[in-house]
This record gives C-alpha cells, structure tokens and sequence, in this order.
C-alpha cells in the first residue's frame, strides 16, 4: 500500500511538473536557443525543474523498494491527470477520442497493478 501511495504522489508530481512547464512557456515564442536557455531560467520553469528533480529522487527511491514492472505502469496515470488538469487550468477541450483513451489507460493500469 504506501508503495502504490508513492507511486501515485510521484505521479502526480510529475504531472504537476508538465502543468508548470506548459503555465511557464504560454505566450513565449521560441525561435531559438537563447529563447530555450532564457525560458529555463524563468521561475516557473525553473520550479517545474525542481520538482522534477524532487520526482527523480522519489523514483529512485520507489525502485530501489518495489519492482518496475508494478511501479511504471502506475506513472502512466500522469496521462488522464495532466488530461483533467489541462481542461481546467488551461481551458482546452478535449475530444472524446482522447477521453476514450484516457479510459482505456486507467483499466490498463487497474489491471497491470492487480495482485
């Protein structure tokens, strides 16, 4: 149980991170990698670093206790989090193809995880 509890919390950080990644590069254009090297500098990208470097640790951490073929396809719940989120933090509508398989991902994962 708190294996499958950090393995959630790590994936919700994850999608937390990719929420800010997408919050901190709205409205910049990038013609260039001095638009990128400037954009990684900005706050909420360089919080959306750190919080994956915070995710990078919990997962190590995570592997070094359970197996990777029941950790993984836990993550893959990153997929109908940053779906659900990106609907309303940044207003976008989402086809039913993409609901569809969002469904589909979640009985993936209900089944990958059963003991």
């Amino acid at each position: 149980m708190k294996t499958t509890l950090l393995c959630l919390l790590n994936t919700i950080l994850m999608a937390s991170g990719q929420m800010l990644f997408k919050y901190g590069s709205a409205g910049h254009d990038i013609a260039g990698i001095q638009d990128i090297i400037k954009l990684l500098f900005s706050p909420v990208v360089l919080l959306a670093l750190c919080l994956y470097g915070g995710t990078t640790m919990l997962w190590l951490y995570i592997l070094s206790n359970t197996s990777i073929s029941y950790a993984y396809p836990i993550q893959a719940l990153a997929f109908p989090i940053v779906l659900i989120s990106s609907m309303f933090l940044f207003h976008e509508q989402i086809p039913l193809s993409r609901w569809i398989g969002v469904f589909i991902i979640i009985v993936g994962v209900c089944v990958a995880t059963r003991n």
